[in-house]
C-alpha cells in the first residue's frame, strides 16, 4: 500500500526553492544571532555602568540586587534566542539538501554560513555570560566609591 503524502517510498522529496521560512531561518542565524549579541552586551553594559557610577552618586543607579536580577533575566532570554537560531540555521542548512542543483548550492551555501556564525555568537554570548558570572563586579565597583 502506497503512502498518500509520497507515493514513492524510496524516493526523496525534491523541493525547486526554499521556502520563506527556510530563508528566514537561515538569515536569521547569519544576522540575528550576532544582533542577539550585540544587543546583550551593550545591555549589560549599561545597566552595570547605572549601577557603578565611579564615585559619582546618580539619580538612576539601580542597586545592585535588581542590576544581578536583570541581568540574569537578559542573559537567560539571549540565550534562548540564541539557541533557537542556531537550530534554525541547522535545520535550514540540512534541509537544502532536498532542493534542485542551481538553488540548492546558493542557499545551501547561505544556510551553512548562518550555521557556523550562528554557532560562533552563540559561543561568544556564553562567554560573554561567563564573564558576567565570575567577574565580581559589584567590590569592583565599590572599591570605585
Amino acid at each position: 500500500m502506497k503512502n498518500a503524502a509520497n507515493p514513492h517510498p524510496g524516493e526523496r522529496h525534491v523541493r525547486h526553492a526554499p521556502t520563506r521560512a527556510q530563508h528566514a531561518a537561515a538569515w536569521f542565524g547569519l544576522v540575528g544571532v550576532p544582533l542577539i549579541w550585540m544587543t546583550h552586551v551593550l545591555l549589560c553594559t549599561g545597566l552595570v555602568a547605572t549601577a557603578c557610577a565611579g564615585g559619582v552618586v546618580q539619580r538612576n543607579a539601580l542597586p545592585w540586587p535588581l542590576v544581578h536580577w536583570a541581568l540574569a533575566f537578559a542573559s537567560l532570554f539571549a540565550v534562548a534566542l540564541a539557541l533557537a537560531g542556531v537550530l534554525a540555521a541547522r535545520r535550514a542548512w540540512r534541509d537544502s539538501a532536498a532542493f534542485v542543483a542551481p538553488q540548492r548550492e546558493t542557499f545551501r551555501f547561505v544556510a551553512w554560513c548562518g550555521s557556523a556564525v550562528s554557532i560562533a555568537f552563540a559561543i561568544g554570548l556564553a562567554f560573554t555570560i561567563s564573564v558576567l558570572l565570575l567577574l565580581p563586579l559589584q567590590p569592583l565597583c565599590e572599591s570605585l566609591r
